[in-house]
């Protein structure tokens, strides 16, 4: 294990702990981050005109085309804010001028889209299948911008100015080579191969990495990145989720059209698997620890730790339990931390596979609590069940291990009273 520590260190700890403060990677996730309040609020309405019971469901049916205009108000223009959001958070890492840069990758954004035959604006872009080339237009518009700035190619305004103003005259320049930039290169691939930017990014970025992060293999590797960073008290879904999120994203908003027009849902994984349904109480499903602390821990330090955290992390928050018992650089907790949110993945997986539980769609708080979580984002009771079925598993992956670093906490506690009793006499 010692060996393995050293190797974690000296090789991976380094790659990840720059991955994390990468500024583009974390203009991502920022910006993604930035969508959620609309994501939330879309499947609010998505519940409720797209009812999972039959009755309710027929019920609603008169009025679900009205309820569906605040679903297609969200879920349909991710692509949209997120260009904006991503640009507006990069160009804030540069000290730049963050309204100016999300205002021109948005005007990038549509001159990359394709209108229909009609001359209208397709709907369908300014989604999910927009999300990917919005990432890119984002960081090429603020790295042009910041070129230009950094040089001083720029309109600069005389002192006195409104700084509404001259920002406006700063970004002028820049502005019109992004625009020209994106024109061009579209113009280009359009005469010469039939092809648009929102179909190449596609092909080149969106297809390959959602067939790869839409399956179990992708999320099993997912779910052990997350939990290596976190046993090395790195953020992990913080990391992981800088590059996987806009494809989480996507797969969770096709399920949302699927469910709107009624269709079979695509997808397992998306945006609700890979934040609700494994992270009960947190990354490691330290819920199911929690628990094992407060009803079986002998020691005062895990009794303690658990009473303090339950409720915590009964809202999904395990950063007091990680860094408390402290499950980072502990072999004794971190390698079942590392085994029950995987085991839980797996199973989930193929329950939902098999049809025993509804496919999740719905996008609900993170801190969402077990089992409403389980049953809100899959619109099935049983989801809820399978989430209680999932901690009762988990607590039987970390008993053996939990059992160990009691008994060894127990032993330190009773050494050090006895020592502290000898001092006294």
């Amino acid at each position: 294990m010692d060996r393995f520590n050293a190797f974690m260190e000296r090789y991976f700890m380094p790659v990840a702990g720059r991955m994390a403060e990468q500024r583009h990677l974390k203009a991502v996730r920022d910006g993604i981050v930035a969508t959620m309040p609309l994501l939330i609020i879309g499947s609010i309405f998505l519940i409720i005109s797209s009812p999972p019971i039959e009755s309710w469901s027929d019920f609603m049916a008169p009025y679900a085309a009205t309820l569906s205009i605040p679903v297609d108000a969200t879920f349909g223009l991710l692509g949209l804010v997120a260009v904006f959001s991503i640009a507006y958070s990069l160009a804030q890492s540069y000290e730049m001028d963050e309204l100016s840069a999300g205002v021109l990758s948005l005007a990038a954004f549509f001159v990359a889209t394709p209108y229909t035959e009609n001359g209208n604006i397709p709907l369908n872009l300014m989604g999910s299948e927009g999300l990917f080339i919005a990432i890119v237009l984002a960081i090429f518009t603020v790295e042009i911008y910041r070129f230009f700035e950094q040089r001083n190619i720029v309109i600069r305004m005389p002192d006195g100015v409104p700084p509404s103003v001259w920002r406006a005259f700063t970004a002028l320049i820049p502005g019109a080579v992004i625009i020209f930039a994106v024109w061009g290169i579209d113009l280009l691939l359009k005469n010469t191969f039939d092809l648009s930017l929102h179909g190449v990014v596609g092909s080149v970025l969106r297809e390959p990495l959602e067939a790869m992060g839409g399956s179990l293999w992708g999320a099993i590797i997912a779910i052990i990145l997350i939990h290596l960073l976190w046993s090395f008290g790195i953020h992990g879904i913080s990391v992981v989720a800088s590059v996987m999120a806009p494809i989480w994203y996507s797969l969770t908003e096709q399920n949302v059209a699927a469910q709107q027009a009624g269709e079979e849902l695509p997808h397992i994984i998306g945006q609700p698997f890979m934040a609700i349904w494994w992270a009960v109480g947190g990354s490691g499903m330290a819920f199911a620890l929690t628990i094992l602390f407060v009803w079986w821990a002998r020691s005062k330090h895990l009794k303690g730790l658990g009473r303090g955290s339950i409720w915590a992390s009964f809202f999904n928050i395990s950063e007091p339990v990680v860094f408390g018992a402290p499950i980072v650089m502990n072999p004794l907790l971190f390698i079942p931390f590392i085994l029950a949110p995987l085991a839980v993945g797996i199973i989930t997986y193929f329950s939902m596979s098999l049809g025993f539980v509804g496919k999740p769609y719905v996008i609900v708080p993170w801190t969402t609590p077990p089992p409403f979580s389980g049953i809100l984002t899959t619109g099935d009771w049983r989801g809820g069940v399978l989430m209680i079925m999932n901690v009762i598993v988990s607590m039987v992956i970390y008993y053996p291990f939990f059992r160990l670093y009691d008994k060894k906490l127990l032993q330190e506690e009773e050494a050090n009273e006895s020592a502290a009793a000898a001092k006294e006499e």
